[in-house]
């Protein structure tokens, strides 16, 4: 294949959705070499960022002008974009486990963040709580998996008492695979939650130490909320509508 590189953009219209495109884009686009992401569009079309080899970037644009077997495709609109340094071809826009945010009144009070990474919960200790605002970054520091029985406690727990003060689904998110963006230091994802909405990052600040530093951000899109202290303003459990000082 050529060794040009190339990235484009393009919008995949027509009776596209609900007809494994997405699967079959994924699967087209790893027998090819391209990297990017494939995602289901709001109106009812398919989105696709492909990157690479500039043969095989137009070998996938050949394919989506005829898509998978019961695709009704009416036009491909294509676009010559940036590359944005993708490591995979990930379909967007699916769930990739549940999460979880427990408030506990301990020795110390904080939250706890669990994403659900392969089959356990990856969990961090964020003492002031996650926040809506992209100008503030709150301290997270990982700790121990959590088995995902865990997710639903609420109550008594030892001497201290926790709420389930978030709770939904996730998307993975990035350029780089999970669970090795954690690994690398640097994990985007996506959250809908009752409270926690649109896209976070976890950057790790230092390796030190049995439990890393890291920052949890709220990225900037149309579910951040500058100025905003969510922790403050629903302070309720989702499942029970108890705060952590009503819990006996």
């Amino acid at each position: 294949m050529s060794g040009d590189r190339t990235a484009i953009r393009a919008t995949v219209r027509g009776g596209v959705q609900g007809v494994g495109f997405r699967a079959a884009t994924r699967e087209r686009a790893h027998a090819l070499g391209v990297l990017g992401w494939v995602r289901n569009g709001d109106d009812g079309s398919v989105l696709v960022h492909a990157e690479g080899p500039a043969d095989a970037v137009d070998g996938l644009v050949d394919f989506l002008r005829e898509g998978p077997r019961g695709a009704a495709v009416a036009g491909v609109e294509v676009e010559r974009v940036r590359a944005e340094g993708h490591e995979q071809f990930a379909i967007r826009g699916v769930s990739a486990g549940v999460f979880v945010v427990q408030e506990h009144a301990a020795t110390a009070h904080h939250f706890d963040l669990r994403l659900e990474v392969d089959g356990v919960m990856r969990s961090w200790a964020v003492p002031k709580g996650p926040s809506l605002d992209p100008a503030v970054k709150r301290m997270a520091i990982q700790v121990e998996d959590h088995a995902l029985a865990h997710n639903d406690v609420e109550g008594a727990l030892g001497e201290g008492r926790v709420i389930i003060w978030d709770r939904g689904v996730y998307e993975q998110g990035g350029r780089v695979p999970w669970p090795e963006a954690l690994d690398r230091g640097h994990a985007v994802f996506v959250l809908h939650g009752e409270k926690l909405r649109g896209g976070f990052a976890l950057q790790r600040t230092g390796r030190g130490g049995e439990k890393p530093q890291w920052l949890l951000i709220k990225r900037r899109d149309e579910q951040a909320r500058p100025g905003s202290d969510i922790v403050a303003e629903q302070p309720q459990s989702v499942r029970s509508g108890r705060t952590i000082e009503e819990v006996g």
